[in-house]
This record gives structure tokens, C-alpha cells and sequence, in this order.
């Protein structure tokens, strides 16, 4: 999560990629050979079990700082072609600032090549941040190439039947999109480990669902629906990709509107990492509720701290005063 994003929001920028090449450019600029002359191997896994690797790579040409950023996520996440395709538009940059490795590194679906002397060479400020943000969005670039596609159909040609696609998240988790009339539908069974998780699950997606109803400035979002049980755009898919969605099904329900060109990337990303939101929610949810359990058994304690003590033989507590006379205390 990035609180630059808001609460509850997942930012499609990794922070992790984007301070780790800034570092690298900021000790190009400063010509701190110390740093430079450090080899770089720093590694981060997010949400959705997605890993990140950003690593030094040896001068071949003689004065020129480059590192590479690489991707990887669960088998079946990543599907090649339509990813490298889009990464060459979303990502790259023709004058070979970020450009794409032929072969990914070792245990990386996608590895891109960072030049960061062109980066920091640079004098606009803003520019250099603006290459650094766009590195950073590698992981909604590679992943999200399926659903984009499906997408870009619906908005050139207003949709038409299709049969169903799928793309795995993480483990137990899968996205599936049927492309329909005028329209594209998206999946997801929702699975938790916890039972206590899928409970708190079934109350939070069964509201989700309702909210859009009863606003008007929601009216243009997404319809969305909640199911028990599978929806019927559900009844081709493959039993072992569904699971056991004991957290019931989410149906997102996108337009031609949500597909064009100002509008797609947010969509992909906000759609491909719902299962990661709610699950934050949840977290934060049994977080707060913990925490005002604990307030309220401090405050009980308090009182009780401060009530007053009976003997209970109901005899008083003999007192005496100064000048030696006594009396009973009740």
C-alpha cells in the first residue's frame, strides 16, 4: 500500500523499483564512485506473491551506470507475447533509456534494462521523475496484458461473444474474463485461508455489491454483483482453477467507457488487484475492531481501579486523629 494513493488504495507505481533506481541516479549525479562501485542486488516481493529485482549491471561500454529491473510472478501469471507487446508501449522508451532484455534474468518472467547515466544526464527534474515512474509501473505493464487486451477489443469494436479466458493471480486465486455483447465481464472466486477471513469477506463484498445502488456519483462505475454460488458465465471454467471460493463471487461488469484510452490503464489495474483490496480491508478491519476491544478493556480497568473498596465484613476501618480520639471509618 502507498499512502501517496489514499487509504485503502494500492498505488500501480512500485515504490520499492522506483527508490531503488533513483538511488542509483541521484549517486550518478552526485559522482559518488563509492556507491557506483557497490555491486546492486536488491530484491522485494508485494501482494500476489509478484517479485521484484533491481541489480547492477557491469559496464560494458565504459562509463555508462545501467541496472536491471526484473519481474516475476506464480506460474501462469504471465503470458509472453501480449506482455512484451504492451511493455514496449507502456515501458520502454525509443531512445533506449528502458528498454526490454531479450531474456529475462533467471527466476523472472521480464527483465528491463535501465540506462541510468541517460536518466541522470538529464536537467529537468520532472523528466527524471517521470522515467522513474514509468519503470516503477512494470508489474501492471507485464501482468495486466491479458485483461488490457480484452479491453482494447471492446473499445474498437463495442464487444462481442467470446469464450471464456482466464488468467492465474497467485495460488488458489484466478481471474477469469468472458468477453460478451457490448461488454466484458470479469471473475473472482474469492478464496481465504482463514474461515474467520471468509466470513468477514461474505459481509464486506455482500455491502461492495449494494453501495453503487444508492449512489449517484457511482452511477458511471463498474456494475458490480455478488454470487453464493458460481455465476453462469462460470459453467465452462475448468473445477480446479475455481477452487473453493469460500468467500462466494464477485462479478465486475465493464463498458466501452471503462475501456478507453484515459480510462484503461486504471481500470486494469484497479480490477487486477481487487483481491489484494478487499484483503486489506479485512486486515485493517480486524485491526480496528482489536483495537477498540483493547480500549474498551483498559477503560473497564480504569474504573475498576477507581470504585471503591468495601470491607466485606462490614466492620469500618478504625481511624484516628491528631488530638488521639478515634472513630470508624464506613
Amino acid at each position: 500500500m502507498d499512502a501517496s494513493a489514499g487509504i485503502g488504495s494500492i498505488s500501480p507505481t512500485s515504490r520499492f523499483v522506483r527508490d531503488a533506481v533513483a538511488a542509483r541516479v541521484e549517486a550518478t549525479r552526485a559522482k559518488d564512485v563509492e556507491t557506483l562501485a557497490t555491486p546492486l542486488g536488491a530484491t522485494c516481493v508485494e501482494f500476489d506473491d509478484v517479485r521484484y529485482a533491481v541489480t547492477s549491471v557491469a559496464d560494458e561500454r565504459g562509463g555508462r551506470v545501467r541496472v536491471d529491473v526484473s519481474v516475476g510472478a506464480p506460474g501462469g501469471a504471465f503470458e509472453e507475447r501480449r506482455a512484451m507487446e504492451d511493455a514496449a508501449t507502456l515501458i520502454c522508451l525509443s531512445d533506449g533509456t528502458i528498454a526490454a532484455n531479450e531474456k529475462a534474468n533467471a527466476g523472472y518472467d521480464a527483465t528491463f534494462r535501465v540506462d541510468v547515466t541517460a536518466i541522470a544526464s538529464l536537467e529537468d527534474e520532472e523528466r527524471r521523475e517521470e522515467i522513474l515512474q514509468r519503470v516503477s509501473r512494470v508489474r501492471n505493464a507485464v501482468y495486466g496484458a491479458k485483461l488490457r487486451g480484452h479491453l482494447r477489443e471492446l473499445a474498437a469494436t463495442g464487444g462481442t461473444e467470446g469464450a471464456l479466458d482466464w488468467s492465474p493471480r497467485r495460488r488458489g486465486e484466478t481471474m477469469f474474463i468472458k468477453p460478451q455483447n457490448d461488454q466484458v465481464t470479469v471473475i473472482f472466486p474469492m478464496h481465504f485461508a482463514d474461515a474467520r477471513d471468509a466470513v468477514i469477506a461474505t459481509q464486506f463484498l455482500t455491502q461492495f455489491a449494494e453501495v453503487r445502488r444508492g449512489q449517484k456519483e457511482l452511477s458511471t462505475a463498474p456494475a458490480v454483483s455478488y454470487h453464493k454460488s458460481p455465476p453462469l458465465e462460470l459453467k465452462d471454467a475448468p473445477e480446479e482453477m475455481i477452487g473453493d471460493a469460500n468467500g462466494g463471487y464477485v462479478s465486475f461488469v465493464l463498458f466501452k467507457r471503462h475501456a478507453t484510452p484515459d480510462r484503461l490503464e486504471a481500470t486494469v489495474w484497479n480490477i487486477m488487484t481487487f483481491h489484494a483490496f478487499v484483503s486489506y480491508h479485512i486486515k485493517y478491519s480486524k485491526a480496528y475492531w482489536h483495537s477498540r476491544m483493547r480500549q474498551k478493556v483498559e477503560s473497564w480497568l480504569s474504573i475498576l481501579k477507581r470504585a471503591k473498596k468495601v470491607d466485606p465484613s462490614g466492620n469500618g476501618k478504625k481511624m484516628t486523629t491528631a488530638d488521639g480520639r478515634t472513630f470508624v471509618r464506613k
